[in-house]
């Protein structure tokens, strides 16, 4: 695939400083909110947008500004207690807050001068309302809008080094959708794009979402809370999406220990001293700090205690540990024009591993899987401990991201990465392992899954994509497992069954399990029992050769019906009746104001519409979403421009007293809507709720 030349990352600067002008200068910026309180900051220059942007959050999200900050710089214990000491403990082995702030002064300076802009909005918002202001609020800083860029980013070399170490589930807590459909395959021949982050809706991965228009910057999409620029979302030309997977950015090395002086290790048959620090944690309620210490190596921190009865213990190697380039290509990215210099923008490495899938207003379509991945010696298994005693194993350079995998505009015309291989991205993939080093392509946990198969058969059959349709797409509940399950089911009853059937209970969830249309919406009864059967029999049996259509024996055929059995006597006990539907127990809201919902992710099963409840109070029987879809992002490339739609799970401000603390779960969320983000200004000005201008000092 050829590329344009790479981006002047010096000129792409230049031109936004051009519209930010000097920062001594005093500036105004307008604050609209639309109807659902989204901010819309429109300015001359990108520093006075900042400015109001930083008001618009601490307006709508002051108490989580201060807890993210908190969590990014290791300092949660301190207010909230021991529940936070791991946390803040390896947030301060990976020295995250020295970092962000002894490299703020190499941050290009019209990108510090906005994060400058962004605080003193936030605590001009602070300086009007201090009786917003919670008791564990700290002085802010502008590198603290770096700590927080990082501490997100780190997420995700952290996991894979426990995974080469060996002590992390097989199954990151990441799941995610996007997809992209080519002019050719919609309707009316533009680009389509979808970014659907499922996370936990807690702490940093909660993002904000905003709109802003200033000089050379225009970006809508979601931030993280206590940062000025977007994650996910689209500039002028461009839109992006990202999902968990990608190459292998980071390694862990075996250190082999001296016996007689067990804080030395081997290196090229020399000893080394390991570098040992004591990290004192503040825990709130506890009259002295809790001591921890930390030990790092010529690679790395150690990330776990040291084997001292065998002489061994495992540093962590990652790019990211020194790197505070985040926003900075995050710039590149908005200012990109196309496609091609949206992927030199990806080049710049500081994104972490990640599924990338972008595109532009010309109607190009793109994917790569991204990273700042190092080149490694031949003759190791990368993904487990390497010897740390020997050059052999020293890396030798970072891979350019032309050596990554990546595509544009293939000829099927459309692409899914629902956390999936890049050889299932779409039917008959040329993205084939053999193509590339085995820690470039690095699939392991993320062959393929529910939610990509059901994307890939929705795309792969509509040639001809409407707006409707694509929507459609996002709010997709079916289940492709559920005729499984429903052939089990009969197969079981008719040959094991007929005195269980003589149970009216039994008999009617029988025949609505058989009736159900597949779908996980909050009007179906049978999609309750199928949920809580099918856990039931987890562990009874193997549920995977159900999923795979496989038959079962008589013995596992029993099982089955003896769980259904036990879930409707439960079920009599929670809910006083065995026909429940799903939104009645399915909820999404919160501080006292919950609505139905439809989607379900349990037991590997994962609608496209992925949403995941947890039982506050056990045995009540209600549950609550928490995870899943949470910034959903679909977006549609005209040549004149971009126009999208976005949907999230509770309302734009944290404030119960709000309007908008919970009106997107009420309005969108609970009847799968998806509202229009108004970007332009023509569309959003019959759409305002508020307007305030803010001089900037």
């Amino acid at each position: 695939m050829k590329h344009v030349r790479a981006l002047s990352l010096g000129a792409v600067l230049l031109m936004i400083a051009m519209g930010a002008g000097a920062q001594t200068e005093g500036g105004k910026a307008t604050l609209y909110r639309d109807t659902y309180g989204v901010p819309h900051v429109y300015a001359d220059r990108p520093v006075d947008a900042f400015y109001a942007l930083g008001y618009a959050q601490a307006e709508d999200r002051l108490e989580d500004i201060y807890k993210n900050v908190r969590t990014a710089i290791g300092r949660m214990a301190e207010a909230f207690g021991p529940d936070h000491v791991e946390n803040d403990f390896i947030l301060r082995v990976v020295r995250n807050a020295e970092v962000a702030e002894q490299k703020w002064n190499t941050v290009p300076e019209t990108i510090r001068q906005g994060a400058e802009a962004f605080i003193a909005g936030i605590n001009a918002y602070v300086k009007e309302h201090p009786e917003r202001v919670p008791d564990y609020a700290l002085e802010l800083q502008p590198w603290h809008c770096a700590a927080i860029g990082r501490a997100m980013i780190l997420r995700w070399p952290l996991g894979t080094l426990q995974d080469d170490y060996g002590k992390r589930d097989e199954k990151p807590k990441f799941a995610s959708n996007c997809w992209s459909v080519a002019p050719q395959r919609s309707a009316d021949g533009r680009a389509i794009l979808l970014t659907d982050p499922h996370l936990t809706w807690e702490s940093l991965a909660v993002f904000y979402e905003c709109r802003v228009h200033a000089g050379p910057l225009s970006m809508n999409g979601f931030c993280l809370v206590g940062a000025p620029i977007i994650a996910l979302g689209h500039g002028e030309n461009v839109g992006w999406a990202c999902t968990t997977g990608g190459p292998d950015t980071s390694d862990v090395y075996a250190l082999e220990l001296n016996p007689s002086m067990p804080t030395m290790y081997k290196y090229e048959n020399k000893w080394e001293w390991l570098k040992i620090r004591f990290i004192r944690i503040p825990v709130k309620g506890e009259a002295e700090p809790r001591v921890q210490f930390a030990m790092d190596s010529r690679f790395g921190p150690l990330i776990a205690e040291p084997d001292f009865k065998n002489n061994v213990a495992y540093a962590g190697r990652t790019n990211y540990l020194d790197d505070i380039g985040l926003f900075e290509q995050t710039w590149a990215m908005l200012m990109a024009k196309d496609a091609n210099e949206f992927f030199q923008a990806l080049g710049m490495n500081h994104l972490m591993e990640q599924n990338v899938m972008y595109a532009d207003r010309q109607g190009n379509i793109a994917y790569a899987r991204v990273g700042n991945v190092p080149i490694r010696p031949d003759g190791f298994d990368w993904s487990k401990p390497v010897p740390g005693n020997t050059k052999a194993t020293d890396w030798l350079g970072v891979h350019p991201i032309d050596d990554l995998v990546h595509i544009m505009n293939p000829p099927q015309g459309y692409m899914q990465c629902c956390n999936i291989s890049p050889a299932v991205i779409m039917e008959n993939s040329p993205l084939t392992p053999d193509k590339y080093k085995p820690y470039i392509y690095n699939v392991s946990w993320d062959q393929d899954n529910h939610r990509g198969q059901r994307a890939r058969q929705l795309l792969a059959a509509d040639d001809k994509v409407t707006q409707d349709e694509a929507l459609k797409i996002v709010m997709d509940v079916y289940d492709l497992y559920a005729q499984s399950w429903q052939d089990l089911l009969k197969a079981a009853v008719d040959a094991h069954g007929q005195d269980a059937m003589q149970h009216p209970d039994f008999a009617a969830a029988v025949k609505d399990i058989l009736a159900w249309n597949r779908e996980f919406t909050q009007d179906s009864t049978a999609a309750t029992v199928v949920e809580r059967w099918r856990k039931q029999c987890s562990g009874k049996f193997d549920t995977a050769r159900v999923r795979n259509g496989e038959a079962l024996a008589e013995t596992d055929q029993k099982a089955a019906l003896d769980a259904l059995s036990a879930v409707l006597e439960d079920m009599k006990r929670i809910y006083g009746k065995t026909s429940v539907p799903w939104g009645e127990c399915h909820k999404v809201g919160r501080d006292g104001e919950y609505f139905p919902y439809d989607g379900a992710d349990f037991d590997r099963t994962e609608t496209l519409r992925c949403v995941e409840g947890v039982e506050e109070q056990k045995g009540s029987g209600q549950y609550i979403a928490h995870v899943g879809t949470m910034s959903a992002m679909l977006m549609f490339f005209h040549k004149d421009g971009i126009e999208s739609f976005t949907c999230t799970p509770w309302g734009q401000n944290l404030d119960p007293k709000s309007p908008h603390h919970v009106d997107q779960a009420r309005d969108l969320f609970s009847k799968r809507v998806m509202k229009p983000t108004w970007f332009k200004k023509e569309e959003l000005l019959q759409h305002v709720s508020s307007e305030k201008v803010l001089t900037v000092p």
